[in-house]
C-alpha cells in the first residue's frame, strides 16, 4: 500500500475548503544550523532524524509527526504563500529540501535523494501557476 493512500483518509481530515492533495511523501526533520543541532529541544520540527510525513496540497505543505504506531498527527500548516525560498540541501547520502518563510523561519527535511527534485517542482509549481490556485465565488 502506498503512503499516499495509507494516510488519504486522515489527511483529508485537516483540508481546507477547495484544498486538494497533490503528493504526500515521508521523510525525517533535520536541523537548519549548527545551533539547532546543539538545542534541539527548541522544537520537534528542529530535531535530527524525526519521522515526519509532507503532504503537498495546492494551497499548503502539511507537516506530519509520525507516530511510533504509524498514526500521524498535523504538526504544522505552511501556507505556499509565505513560502520564500525552497531549496535543494542535499548531503552525501540523502536528498534534503530547505523552506524559509516571510518571517525567517527555516526547515529542513530529508527525503529520499531521487524525490527531491520531483518534490522541488511540485512545490516550485505554484509560484508559476499560482493565479490557477486562487478560487473565485
Amino acid at each position: 500500500m502506498s503512503i499516499a493512500v495509507k494516510y488519504q483518509n486522515r489527511i483529508k481530515q485537516d483540508l481546507e475548503q477547495n484544498e486538494r492533495i497533490i503528493d504526500v511523501v515521508a521523510g525525517r526533520t533535520a536541523p537548519t544550523t549548527w545551533v539547532m543541532k546543539l538545542l534541539p529541544e527548541i522544537s520537534w520540527l528542529t530535531k535530527e532524524n524525526m519521522p515526519m510525513l509532507w503532504a503537498i496540497t495546492n494551497q499548503r505543505l502539511l507537516v506530519y509527526k509520525q507516530q511510533i504506531n504509524s498514526e500521524i498527527q498535523l504538526s504544522i500548516g505552511i501556507h505556499r504563500s509565505d513560502i520564500v525560498e525552497c531549496k535543494e540541501a542535499n548531503g552525501v547520502l540523502n536528498g534534503a529540501i530547505q523552506i524559509t518563510l516571510k518571517d525567517n523561519q527555516s526547515f529542513k527535511f530529508v527525503f529520499k535523494k531521487e524525490r527531491v527534485q520531483n518534490i522541488l517542482t511540485e512545490i516550485n509549481m505554484y509560484k508559476r501557476y499560482r493565479h490557477l490556485y486562487v478560487t473565485r465565488p
